[in-house]
């Protein structure tokens, strides 16, 4: 149920953040018996957008996204920004590897992967195997068997705020952010949480607390407590808001496969849950070792039509239709990609494509099916090129770095908080191992007779070019890191801080690495585990009392 007034109770479990995480544990133990206060400091009637991420803070980089674009408050929390990719860890992530310092989980990945099905479960996904046709096999270096799922409805907001609503073993407290983390007298445990809500400042109290309010926010929250208590989590110069790790994303190139087809092979195939999955190109293990590269994943985008790099006379075809016609400004709304500038993509190009396809007739019969079977309206349209020529985008792991951080500034925001000062760079090595990414999955399809890769830039730019479009804070990685030993991180296996009992971290900030994948639907499985762990404790008691509440 959603509370507007009154006094707060207390209850087993007080999480911290209403996003994807926090929803997947509260859920998860309200259902099996627990009472569950959810606290987030947003207000669902707003529209999605920042709502007092981190506060006023400083960036020092340009590789940081702005606040505006790196979350969300309120029920949902960043779903209401993503678009519902979901990717699956791989094996390689958990081992130490000795080529990337700081690497290794004190985990396995199989601890993740028998949550995966709930977790996919809990974010919209059907039940039922992933029918995709196969795919020739590309040799030792690189494969096409990871696999990235889209959910049905990514704004969990409307999928799950009625929901919580009905759920008489949840209350959520909208509007109301935590400020302050108290700890008994000798640090052991967590008392309560201080808050301000409509205005008063309020005291929460629980069992265990569970912080799932974003990588950044959790940081902030750990790093004003330890203002208090200057040893704990780490201590000043710990791991406590380091290790802040991203993904660098872009393009370097395009890729030109020998048959066509192979691409429809590597494209959206829709389930009749209204999901949709597609697959990825990957380094496998071994090459990634091999060559001393950080785990790199990569798909295919459409050119946009605009642009005549596509090479398809076809899509020249339609493009000038459409440019014709006056109807394509109205349709291509600037969204997809394309590497020539706008002063190269003149009609000629697209006239020069017009010539020199030799199945135009063909060609254009596919493009036209296309579009009748799917609508401009869907999301992640997109055009197969009947040439069999796209732009690859890659997703690759940045290594981590202790000096990539995050702290406390003197001022504070409207909510009492400090703000965040943020330095998160991306180094040399992190756009070398991307280069050389490319190098060796153009090595594997050209050995594998399916295609080459063509890049977009010079040979000694190509690093530049990485590097100009490294840009991440969407995905705030390895703040509060997992470790067996508390010198090298702030929580345990189990998710729960070193040394306090009853504080618990839930969401992408508690990965040692990145690997390749995008964060969300490991996060979610690191949570339902969480839960399973703090049911099976059963340290809990249900409680009703009133908390404490000061003007």
């Amino acid at each position: 149920m959603v509370i507007d007034g009154g006094d707060l109770l207390a209850t087993d479990l007080c999480i911290v953040g209403a996003g994807p995480v926090g929803l997947a544990l509260a859920t998860k133990c309200a259902g099996r018996g627990l009472t569950v206060s959810i606290v987030d400091g947003g207000d669902f009637s707003k529209r999605p957008g920042w709502q007092g991420l981190f506060g006023a803070g400083d960036l020092a980089t340009a590789h940081h996204a702005s606040r505006d674009h790196t979350g969300h408050r309120g029920i949902g929390g960043t779903s209401r920004l993503w678009g519902g990719r979901c990717v699956t860890l791989d094996d390689i992530d958990f081992i130490a590897r000795p080529h990337v310092p700081y690497s290794g989980w004190p985990i396995s990945h199989d601890e993740i992967v028998r949550y995966y099905h709930e977790a996919l479960r809990f974010l919209g996904f059907a039940a039922g195997a992933d029918e995709l046709p196969p795919v020739p096999d590309l040799g030792e270096a690189a494969s096409a068997a990871s696999l990235e799922r889209w959910a049905p409805e990514p704004d969990l907001a409307k999928v799950y705020s009625a929901r919580l609503r009905a759920e008489p073993m949840i209350r959520l407290h909208t509007g109301c952010t935590v400020t302050d983390i108290r700890l008994n007298p000798d640090g052991s445990r967590v008392i309560g949480l201080t808050a301000k809500w409509h205005g008063r400042t309020v005291e929460l109290e629980a069992k265990a607390y569970v912080l799932a309010a974003g990588g950044l926010d959790n940081a902030r929250l750990l790093l004003k407590a330890q203002r208090t208590w200057p040893h704990k989590f780490g201590g000043p110069d710990g791991p406590l808001g380091r290790f802040y790790t991203g993904h660098l994303t872009g393009y370097l190139a395009s890729v030109q496969f020998t048959q066509p087809h192979f691409g429809r092979k590597l494209w959206f195939h829709n389930r009749d849950d209204g999901s949709s999955v597609k697959r990825r190109l990957a380094l496998t293990s071994r090459a990634q070792t091999q060559h001393h590269l950080l785990n790199t994943a990569f798909w295919l985008d459409s050119f946009s039509v605009a642009d005549p790099a596509h090479g398809s006379g076809a899509l020249s075809m339609l493009y000038l239709a459409l440019a014709t016609l006056r109807i394509y400004p109205r349709l291509g709304r600037g969204l997809a990609p394309s590497p020539t500038p706008l002063e190269r993509r003149g009609h000629q190009g697209h006239l020069t494509n017009i010539r020199q396809d030799p199945h135009l007739f063909i060609s254009t019969l596919q493009v036209l099916a296309q579009l009748r079977r799917q609508p401009f309206r869907k999301r992640g349209f997109a055009l197969l090129n009947p040439r069999g020529r796209y732009l690859l985008r890659y997703h690759a792991e940045q290594f981590p770095d202790p000096e990539n951080r995050v702290s406390l500034l003197e001022r504070h925001d409207e909510s009492e908080l400090p703000s965040l000062r943020i330095n998160f760079r991306f180094q040399t090595e992190d756009a070398q191992s991307v280069v050389e990414s490319h190098d060796v999955l153009d090595r594997a399809l050209q050995t594998a007779d399916l295609g080459r890769l063509e890049y977009l830039a010079e040979p000694d730019k190509c690093l530049e070019h990485v590097l100009k479009q490294a840009l991440d804070g969407y995905h705030q990685i390895g703040l509060t890191r997992m470790s067996e030993d508390r010198k090298q991180g702030v929580v345990n296996s189990q998710c729960r801080i070193h040394d306090v009992a009853n504080l618990y971290v839930a969401g992408s900030s508690v990965f040692p690495t990145a690997g390749q994948a995008n964060p969300t639907l490991a996060a979610v499985a690191l949570a339902l585990r969480l839960a399973d762990d703090l049911l099976a404790a059963k340290p809990f008691m249900s409680a009703s009392r009133p908390c404490s509440t000061t003007s």
